[in-house]
């Protein structure tokens, strides 16, 4: 073996499965006992790995809760385009919906919350995710304008929030059911209130 083909090798590859241990430990936790109580130790306990396999990955315990979190925030790139405006909006709806039910954010998002006005990383990671959610529903809103399916005049940011902000009223604050009938009522809505006719 020559010295280029030493030089060449690779690392030892990172463990998919030590990854996703990880992160499913530092949302469990963090969900728990927040941030000020979460460790390294403990995650690494819990994720069934050793300290140095996290400090390897994550400087700190913000980095890794920063990571978890848009981890478990992952989902489609594209927005919907189901070639209707109603079918797209509902598929908004249900991701959102789906976010919050099925993974482990919803566990974690009032801490998050909270966290956030404290720590800087979370904070701009926060504003990151959410950013990125928008982005897609603004691409959605700009269509149904143009198809004539929305009004012309239409603020997009409002008709985001009009769609967006009951789930989480329900979610963080009344605790209602996020059902079918609720994601129909929902669209139903804001159709209502920004269609063209």
């Amino acid at each position: 073996m020559t010295s280029t083909d030493v030089a060449r090798r690779p690392g030892r590859p990172r463990s998919v499965e030590a990854d996703e241990a990880i992160l499913e430990a530092a949302i469990d936790l963090f969900a728990e006992v927040g941030l000020e109580g979460l460790t390294v130790e403990g995650v690494a306990a819990r994720a069934g790995v050793g300290k140095a396999t996290i400090y390897r990955r994550y400087p700190g315990k913000a980095d890794l809760v920063v990571a978890a979190a848009r981890r478990f925030t992952e989902g489609p790139i594209d927005p919907p385009d189901t070639g209707s405006t109603r079918g797209d909006f509902r598929a908004l709806v249900d991701g959102v919906i789906r976010l919050l039910t099925t993974t482990p954010l919803g566990r974690v998002l009032p801490i998050l919350v909270a966290a956030r006005m404290r720590v800087a990383e979370l904070d701009v990671a926060y504003s990151e995710i959410v950013a990125a959610k928008r982005a897609r529903s603004a691409v959605v809103i700009q269509r149904a304008i143009e198809r004539g399916d929305l009004r012309a005049d239409v603020d997009p940011e409002v008709v985001a929030d009009c769609y967006v902000s009951p789930i989480f009223y329900r979610f963080l604050i009344t605790g209602a059911p996020l059902d079918d009938a609720f994601a129909s009522a929902i669209v139903d809505a804001t159709m209502r209130a920004f269609g063209a006719s």
